[in-house]
């Protein structure tokens, strides 16, 4: 479990991918991946944990701000995010790019 958890952050810190106006940082002791996504002057933060026991366990999705974006579709972001993620075995990164889609949309 711990292999895994060490090997899904470390993908994150050494993807070569490129998003427009975010910024992903990993943390490997605290088992979490944090995103910043800037527009303008509007700043959203989304904050992804893993369990002690991935991948048997669920992916903590959590917002950290979200200035400028109703409660309701922030909302439909995370649970497609968290859906993606612990269901459908996505990557962390593939889970990303989707939520910046769905964002810039």
């Amino acid at each position: 479990s711990s292999v895994l958890s060490s090997q899904e952050i470390s993908s994150v810190q050494t993807s070569t991918q490129l998003f427009n106006g975010m910024t992903v940082k990993a943390r490997s002791v605290a088992r979490e991946v944090i995103a910043t996504y800037s527009v303008d002057d509007i700043f959203i933060e989304l904050i992804i944990q893993l369990p002690p026991n991935y991948p048997l366990g669920s992916i903590t999705v959590e917002s950290g701000k979200r200035v400028g974006v109703a409660v309701q579709q922030w909302r439909n972001w995370m649970l497609q995010l968290s859906t993606y993620l612990t269901h459908q075995n996505g990557s962390i990164m593939e889970g990303l790019s989707l939520w910046k889609n769905n964002v810039d949309k």
